[in-house]
């Protein structure tokens, strides 16, 4: 068991699903489905939600009722979590498809509030097209690039952090976040960055999740 209050973004030995299919499948979904999040600058698509709910009412964690995969979510990514990421975290969370098209910038920002600095932030994360090293964190150095993993990986939502699509692809990453915030500890990682080696920038003013 590998500690967790240290971790900046760790790779998981876990299977990994079909990417490639998986990637099809969520851009063969019509467009009606998604909604565009004008705070992280991305077209998100709710996969798993309370009620499984759907459109923008899926990305609320404070309704009503259990985790359950909207009616559209596919089926090569419903078994992938329900077989192996659920067990892996120890719960059902919400899940989204994140789509940023080639060359946008996603918003610079941290994924919680600022009474939540410095507590376990874990995101999980599996880029199914693109890179994951277009992702960077903002630190009083300058910005640090993310390791480029194949497979899933956890990041701390609680870092300062952005991401550029640099690639010639539509860039397509199942995220996994709240109510899960991380596990105390865990097996089966691998820790790329740690927090311990970067400093955070001194003013985090613009950074604070909006929403």
């Amino acid at each position: 068991m590998k500690p967790a209050d240290d971790l900046l973004f760790a790779s998981i030995n876990i299977p990994v699903l079909d990417k490639k299919q998986a990637a099809k499948e969520i851009l063969a979904l019509p467009d009606n489905l998604s909604w565009w999040d004008n705070y992280r600058y991305t077209k998100m698509i709710p996969l798993s939600t309370r009620g499984g709910s759907t459109g923008h009412e899926g990305t609320s964690n404070f309704r009503e009722g259990e985790f359950q995969w909207v009616s559209y979510a596919p089926k090569i990514i419903t078994e992938w979590f329900d077989n192996v990421v659920f067990p892996f975290i120890g719960m059902r969370a919400r899940v989204m498809a994140l789509v940023t098209q080639p060359g946008v910038s996603n918003y610079e920002h941290i994924d919680c509030q600022p009474r939540e600095l410095n507590t376990l932030q874990h995101k999980l994360r599996i880029v199914l097209q693109g890179k994951t090293s277009t992702l960077y964190w903002i630190t009083k150095e300058g910005n640090v690039n993310a390791p480029d993993v194949d497979g899933a990986f956890l990041m701390d939502g609680g870092w300062v952090h952005g991401m550029t699509n640099t690639t010639d692809d539509v860039k397509v990453t199942l995220a996994l976040g709240a109510p899960w915030i991380g596990n105390d500890s865990y097996d089966n990682i691998t820790v790329l960055q740690k927090r311990s080696d970067y400093t955070m920038p001194d003013d985090l003013t613009n950074y604070w999740m909006k929403t």
